[in-house]
């Protein structure tokens, strides 16, 4: 497992994507703090890349999820309002330095 570094004195946090490329819908839904129904939606919509490894399974890519949460970032700053999903997705880019 990877480990990244943290804030000064804080241990180590792992990888909650465990270093894996591609993912399940479930484990995508973890690593964001989601619920698999919104997963469901942002594949539906384009905004995750889906890839078949096998013809009846289906991962979302690590890369996509990546550039996803890249995405959150901008339209965000014009408005600072209550923590939800950006916030969540900040919080995780930073802490596994992306």
């Amino acid at each position: 497992m990877r480990e990244s570094p943290t804030a000064k004195g804080d241990p180590p946090e792992k990888d909650p994507l465990d270093g894996k490329l591609l993912l399940t819908y479930s484990e995508a839904a973890k690593a964001l703090g989601l619920g698999r129904t919104t997963i469901y939606r942002l594949v539906k919509a384009g905004r995750l890349k889906v890839v078949h490894p096998t013809p009846r399974s289906a991962r979302i890519t690590r890369e996509s999820l990546e550039a996803f949460l890249r995405s959150l970032e901008a339209p965000e700053k014009a408005s600072e309002k209550g923590k939800g999903v950006v916030d969540r997705a900040r919080e995780v880019l930073r802490r596994f330095g992306l």
